[in-house]
């Protein structure tokens, strides 16, 4: 899990990271503002923003319309 001051920073992040090898990467703001990405396997301690996968967003019943 990383943290990011703009939602940007972490998209531009995640959308990296996710293309890498079939990855998944979720962004979440946390109560104090800041973003972070994580993997589905780390706890989410926020309101999820975006949910990337081979360098895409991609719709779930997680993210927000």
């Amino acid at each position: 899990m990383n943290t990011y001051r703009t939602l940007n920073q972490a998209t531009g992040v995640a959308r990296t990271l996710s293309a890498q090898s079939d990855r998944t990467v979720i962004v979440y703001r946390t109560s104090d503002d800041k973003y972070v990405t994580a993997s589905p396997k780390d706890p989410v301690l926020g309101t999820i923003e975006g949910v990337y996968r081979n360098g895409y967003a991609v719709r779930t019943v997680l993210t927000r319309l």
